[in-house]
């Protein structure tokens, strides 16, 4: 709990970053970009994450890293600044936060489209601007399948789940046949 409230800090920071420089999605690209170096690359990890090396010994690794790597001057600085605070181990968790923060900021909801098999690219299309109407934001939707569901759709946007499925209508009806 105590590690999230203090990530909310380093996500908050990073998105006034990103809106001074007009660069969120950008920040939000590296951001996974290197967690990805970090994932593929354990020994860059361990050289940034590891307290046993002197911290600017470690903030030197990481700078010539990023800035090969074609970082942003910006998030450079961030990253280096998460290695003095020994906060670089809360980096999964800023960049979720980040992510929540730059949704809001750019009014969207990101969600998940349930079917029960792979639908149309034009059907998902119209599906997600039916869905970017209705919740008056821009919606970005993540296509996933659930035989289960037998026929129609399931979308869980934020925390709102609009079920037009077949298996949601029928356990619909199931509820009030037992009120009955």
């Amino acid at each position: 709990m105590r590690e999230r409230v203090i990530a909310r800090r380093y996500a908050k920071a990073l998105l006034e970053i990103g809106k001074k420089e007009g660069r969120i999605e950008e920040i939000h690209k590296e951001l996974v970009q290197i967690q990805a170096m970090f994932r593929e690359h354990p020994e860059f990890w361990k050289a940034v994450s590891l307290p046993i090396y002197p911290v600017e010994q470690r903030k030197n690794v990481l700078k010539k890293v990023m800035e090969k790597a074609g970082f942003s001057g910006s998030v450079t600085r961030f990253f280096e600044i998460l290695v003095e605070k020994d906060r670089i181990g809360l980096i999964s968790i800023i960049s979720s936060i980040f992510q929540e923060f730059a949704d809001q900021a750019q009014n969207r909801v990101r969600g998940v489209l349930l079917t029960p098999e792979p639908m149309a690219e034009e059907d998902f299309k119209a599906i997600r601007d039916a869905l970017s109407n209705y919740m008056g934001k821009e919606v970005l939707l993540e296509k996933d399948i659930d035989p289960s569901l037998i026929g129609g759709v399931k979308a869980k946007i934020g925390g709102i789940v609009i079920d037009g499925s077949v298996k949601g209508q029928l356990n619909r009806y199931r509820e009030k046949l037992l009120t009955l």
